[in-house]
């Protein structure tokens, strides 16, 4: 009864049509990261992959004759060229952060994860001015435990992971999912496109977007956060930049609340738009939502009129 009243609160200001629009508000973008890959490179390690090996000075990292490349040590790694068959594993026991600058980085796994983020204390993805990086997973994994079903996506990561940069990053995740963190996932800048014949974007604790400009094309949810263990976490804010979701599933799902704080939000879903376990909140931004379904799924929804707001199809479920 409770979440039908605060349904009932929230579609009182809402006149629902074929598209609905609502009182309209600007976003703020995050600060220019133009120079931020050139500044890196500065004093990074280089790792220049080079068909099926990859040539490294640094004594922290290893070549695999599988083509699997090993960073153990916490620091900044410039990588660029072309990898044809295999992977960028992180195992560091370090303290510290890893950083890898993609320059020019093009990844094919045809059996695994093309980044592979398994133990440091933080890692960040920088996706160096003005190049375009690939990474490209094939339909079947193989583990080395036949038990294991994870990594079960072309840039994965078990520790908390940042995306940063001002260059392009397209992953096409043919196995199942397209960018997952098993912490948290925060998207700060950048170009980034994902197709995944499963979930687009996951990010366990929370997912944020800063900035930038996402396109998501996902056969089942397009971005979601899945953590069921805390009511404080498992997340979704989009605070800037420009996102494009088309999904056949829920096209954003969230456990305990999704935020639109800012930028400008595209939805497109074969099934519901919005699904949240708790809160939908709709603060800033621009928000606009075409699906066959329901529109918004959630336990209680607010607007302020600081946000735009578009609705085709129905409105909610409740």
């Amino acid at each position: 009864m409770k979440m039908k009243k605060t349904l009932a609160l929230f579609l009182a200001g809402l006149t629902v049509a074929a598209s609905a629009l609502l009182t309209s508000c600007s976003s703020s973008e995050p600060e220019d990261q133009t120079t931020a890959g050139a500044v890196l490179e500065k004093k990074a390690t280089e790792i220049i992959l080079s068909g099926s090996t990859a040539s490294c000075d640094s004594s922290h990292v290893y070549m695999g004759e599988d083509g699997k490349i090993s960073i153990q040590g916490a620091g900044t790694y410039l990588v660029s060229g072309t990898l044809d068959d295999g992977q960028i594993y992180v195992d560091c026991v370090d303290a510290g952060i890893v950083t890898l600058i993609l320059k020019d980085a093009n990844i094919t796994n045809n059996d695994g994860a093309c980044i592979y983020i398994k133990k440091t204390q933080e890692a960040v993805i920088t996706l160096y001015e003005g190049t375009t990086n690939t990474l490209t997973d094939g339909t079947v994994y193989k583990f080395d435990n036949p038990e294991d079903n994870e990594p079960d996506a072309a840039l994965f990561s078990k520790e908390d992971l940042i995306i940063n940069g001002t260059g392009t990053l397209v992953v096409d995740g043919n196995y199942s999912n397209g960018i997952v963190s098993k912490d948290g996932l925060k998207i700060e800048s950048g170009v980034i496109q994902v197709d995944a014949a499963r979930h687009g974007i996951k990010g366990k604790d929370y997912l944020v977007i800063d900035g930038g400009t996402v396109t998501v094309n996902a056969l089942r949810d397009g971005i979601k956060s899945t953590n069921y263990d805390n009511q404080t976490v498992g997340y979704i804010a989009i605070n800037g930049g420009t996102v494009n979701i088309m999904s056949e599933d829920e096209a954003v799902q969230a456990v305990s609340y999704v935020s639109f704080n800012g930028g400008d939000v595209t939805i497109g879903s074969t099934n519901n738009g919005i699904k949240s376990d708790g809160a939908i909140n709709f603060n800033g931004g621009t928000v606009t939502i075409d699906v066959e379904d329901n529109a918004l799924n959630g336990y209680a929804i607010s607007k302020s009129e600081a946000c735009t707001v578009t609705i085709s199809g129905a409105p909610y479920n409740g």
